[in-house]
């Protein structure tokens, strides 16, 4: 199943500054039952087949609306979604804070749920669907996507953008702490917090410990490094165990096992 899922550049302007790319995956037919990973960015799925996708939590199952996403998420919750069919999903990779715009609401209420777009009130959901399953062409299919995204998207929140650089300098420059960007920017650091918890969802040493594993996960899934300890060492973790530790934390396995067993749709596609 390795690279089925194809990644799209996102065309016009101001989508670029919210959505990271677009994604697609298509399958005849497969029994799938992959675990959900927290990921760093929010992906919201919509499902074009008949085929229903369900949420497992140990005994629990829930069906799925065909159009829904995963908050981001401080730890492994031991869900794993289940399907069995036909795959044909269209998905959106919004940036850490790109689903503010477009929900107009705290992204905090979902941090560690999975929610359908109907249960959040995205009523662009059914149409955008309907229009989805109506042609096949990809590129008429991203073009509608993106059509439907610009009619909801709210481009005037300033505190959103001053938001946005504030956000790429703590992701980018590292070791960065957080005291000192603070008495750098003359920002207070419950001001920031906020931010973070309005646009993102998670605190920002959540958030950062959420994209500093998938930094180290990623470098795992390519094969980057033969030993656990330069992987470790790349990503600012004291240790070899201390990174094993974070790891089990938010996948629920060590990497070795992680990686033997292949199902988590991050290995499936190489979806960062």
């Amino acid at each position: 199943m390795q690279n089925r899922i194809k990644k799209h550049q996102v065309q016009h302007p101001l989508l670029q500054k919210y959505i990271k790319f677009f994604w697609e995956l298509h399958i005849d037919h497969i029994e799938l039952n992959h675990r959900l990973i927290p990921q760093r960015n929010i992906n919201m799925r919509i499902n074009l087949s008949d085929t229903p996708h369900s949420v497992c939590r140990g005994n629990d199952e829930k069906l799925l609306e065909d159009v829904y996403f995963l908050g981001l998420q401080n730890k492994n919750t031991n869900a794993q979604l289940k399907l069995n069919g036909r795959v044909d999903v269209m998905g959106i990779c919004f940036r850490p804070y790109g689903m503010f715009p477009f929900l107009k609401m705290p992204v905090s209420e979902f941090s560690n749920q999975l929610y359908g777009a109907d249960e959040v009130g995205f009523k662009i959901a059914p149409r955008v669907r309907e229009r989805l399953q109506a042609i096949s062409g990809t590129a008429c299919r991203l073009a509608i996507l993106e059509e439907e995204l610009l009619s909801v998207m709210d481009d005037s929140m300033q505190s959103l953008d001053k938001f946005q650089p504030i956000f790429k300098v703590l992701e980018t420059e590292k070791p960065l702490q957080l005291n000192d960007f603070s008495q750098r920017n003359n920002i207070h650091i419950r001001q920031i917090e906020r931010l973070y918890t309005k646009y993102i969802g998670l605190p920002h040493s959540s958030y950062t410990s959420l994209n500093r594993i998938h930094c180290a996960l990623n470098q795992l899934l390519r094969a980057e490094h033969n030993k656990l300890s330069d992987i470790a060492f790349d990503n600012d973790y004291f240790d070899q165990t201390h990174f094993i530790n974070e790891f089990k934390r938010y996948t629920g396995d060590t990497p070795k096992s992680f990686i033997r067993q292949q199902n988590s749709i991050l290995q499936i596609g190489k979806l960062s």
